[in-house]
């Protein structure tokens, strides 16, 4: 099923564009790849499309880039919306139908007007409109185009068909990436659910090497819980300098850790949608040990401190978004520690105000999410979620 969720994505853009920084190749692969540019998704901010110096738009989206979504218009008509997911053929054909062309046959024009042969190094030029994608040392092994995306058949399982949701290109095609769609998978049996998804992305600009992450998106709150919490070897990374036999190997393990990975998140999920939570009480005290896993212990209640008061104020304000969001999801899935823990990670994903207290601004905020800090945050709160489960 499409994403539907764009608040973080454009928060994501807002605050880059105001800070006129640009953010790290792999922070604005996670943004495209776990939102979907939906413009009337809830919260949704208002989306910037603007030309920057005549040749970016929307940040890091140059005017030779290109896009395709699955099902629902997106991005104001800057991504090609296609009527169902489509194959990983299709979406080179759509996203990148060019190839990325590799030359050691450098020469340098000197201030005395004579010229330096160097084959030390090579660059990148993309084929169809010469421009430079990538320079690197003479050991650097790219991965062409069709290779990239011929990775994506080999996560094909059985007869189902390889479900390409979101394609495109960045910086003018010197990153590449791919979203695959899993099959929806329920968690007991009032219609709460996990969506599984493999990112792929690689660069030719050396960047990012090539990336293999799974994630699962849960629909009913926009939120995504990494494959990584129930198996720590669920994502991996594959070096540029490595040789096309080594590269294969790789992605058979990873092609068998993202099920495993899968088929663990879908187990303990189940496990704790099962465990009832048994009083207000209870919930109430996890919520409060979640964040002060997350920010560190509170202040007292009776301090003077300005500082102090303020932090109590932001827990006040915090612990008051997640019972909210407690009482509206447990009425409809149960009041069950799974629906507990996604109440606290709903709130670290969602709530700007867990941003400033993380130390996270808001240009890493979606690595973050997938990667880094609150990808860890969400992690210790499933985990003290899951131990409620069990006592």
């Amino acid at each position: 099923m499409p994403f539907e969720t764009t608040s973080l994505f454009l928060d994501s853009l807002r605050l880059l564009k105001s800070s006129g920084h640009h953010a790290d190749t792999i922070s604005v692969v996670s943004v495209l790849l776990i939102t979907g540019w939906q413009p009337n998704a809830p919260n949704a901010l208002r989306v910037w499309v603007t030309s920057l110096k005549g040749t970016t738009m929307a940040h890091m989206i140059f005017n030779n880039d290109s896009v395709a979504v699955a099902k629902q218009q997106a991005w104001h008509g800057l991504a090609k919306v296609l009527p169902d997911t489509f194959t990983p053929q299709q979406a080179r054909d759509l996203v990148a139908p060019w190839d990325a062309l590799e030359t050691c046959d450098l020469t340098i024009n000197l201030a005395d007007g004579s010229k330096q042969s160097c084959d030390e190094f090579k660059v990148i030029i993309r084929s169809d409109d010469r421009s430079v994608l990538g320079m690197h040392s003479s050991g650097y092994t790219m991965l062409p185009v069709q290779s990239f995306f011929d990775l994506a058949y080999e996560f094909q399982s059985g007869s189902d068909e390889v479900e390409v949701e979101t394609a495109g290109t960045l910086r003018g095609g010197r990153l590449l990436f791919l979203a695959l769609a899993g099959k929806t998978v329920d968690i007991g049996s009032r219609g709460d659910s996990l969506c599984p998804y493999l990112m792929l992305s690689t660069s030719f600009d050396g960047t990012t090497p090539t990336r293999v992450d799974p994630t699962a998106i849960r629909p009913v709150c926009y939120n995504t819980v990494s494959a990584a919490w129930a198996s720590s070897r669920a994502g991996m990374s594959l070096k540029h300098t490595s040789k096309a036999d080594d590269r294969m190997d790789s992605i058979r393990k990873a092609i068998l850790n993202w099920r495993m990975g899968i088929d663990a998140l879908t187990t303990k999920a189940r496990g704790m949608e099962a465990a009832p939570v048994r009083s207000r009480a209870d919930v109430q005290e996890y919520f409060l040990r979640a964040l002060e896993s997350i920010y560190g212990k509170l202040p007292s209640p009776s301090t003077t401190n300005k500082r102090e008061r303020s932090t109590l104020d932001w827990a006040t304000d915090s612990l008051s978004n997640m019972v909210s969001v407690w009482d509206r999801e447990q009425a409809e899935f149960g009041a069950n520690w799974w629906v507990a823990g996604n109440t606290v990670t709903n709130y670290l994903q969602h709530n700007l105000l867990s941003a400033p207290r993380l130390a996270i601004n808001g240009q890493a905020r979606t690595h973050a999410d997938l990667y880094g800090v609150i990808a860890d945050r969400k992690a210790v709160a499933l985990d003290l979620a899951a131990e409620y489960a069990t006592a």
